[in-house]
């Protein structure tokens, strides 16, 4: 399990610039440093909510 400093389950609006994008079964996530992040598009905005790195 990676140490975030965001909880799983919590959403942010914009993500640091070091962050790259990684794909697993299909679904792109963001990697930033030992965070990860899943974006969920609401209408037109993106959130991502912080997950367990995939497996």
């Amino acid at each position: 399990m990676a140490v975030t400093s965001a909880m799983i389950g919590s959403i942010v609006y914009s993500l640091p610039p070091s962050c790259s994008t990684v794909v697993v079964d299909g679904i792109g996530y963001q990697q930033c440093d030992n965070a990860w992040y899943q974006p969920r598009y609401v209408g037109t905005t993106v959130q991502y909510i912080v997950v367990d790195a995939p497996r």
